[in-house]
């Protein structure tokens, strides 16, 4: 890799990414070995929707997506390069996604962190465009449902920090 501007970023992607996989008891990041990575494996631990083999919507709780950031990605986004559905289950429930294929607002340079949020607020169902998308079926659904039943998932991605100062108290 010879752009340096690339280079640095794909640098600073990384850090940030696995600082917030570290203080994440849900998303696990696996990046390629190589320096920079420019590529990643994504596993959510969380509940989402997906499709069984008899039809039926049901919850789910293990998510992986493909993340990769090509040589021309500061310059140029084509969405199915960068963000993939990779299972385990084939059909993941949601408008947004019709697997291979995320529909997420990436644009240049848009960060790691802001996908793998995106990727999240995608499967847990806290991101719900009910408009015809990608899965017109999942679309139809999710506008049939009683809007109380999202988010699927309320932990958050991050852990929240607690800070707790103990004081004796007087007698």
């Amino acid at each position: 890799m010879n752009d340096s501007v690339h280079r640095s970023f794909l640098e600073r992607q990384f850090e940030e990414a696995m600082a917030l996989a570290a203080s994440s008891d849900i998303l696990r990041l696996m990046p390629i070995p190589e320096s920079p990575p420019w590529q990643y494996l994504a596993e959510y631990r969380c509940k989402g929707l997906i499709q069984n083999p008899t039809g039926e919507i049901v919850e789910h709780n293990l998510f992986a997506v493909g993340i990769t950031f090509p040589e021309d990605y500061l310059r140029h986004v084509d969405i199915g390069t960068v963000v993939t559905y990779l299972g385990p289950e084939p059909v993941v429930w949601h408008p947004n996604i019709q697997g291979p294929f995320v529909c997420l607002d990436i644009r240049v340079g848009t960060s790691l962190v802001d996908i793998l949020y995106g990727c999240f607020e995608l499967l847990t169902w806290n991101l719900i465009n009910p408009g015809d998308g990608l899965n017109p079926a999942a679309s139809q659904w999710a506008r049939h449902q009683d809007p109380a039943r999202f988010p699927i998932e309320r932990r958050p991605l991050k852990r929240r920090a607690v800070h707790l100062q103990i004081e004796e108290a007087a007698r």
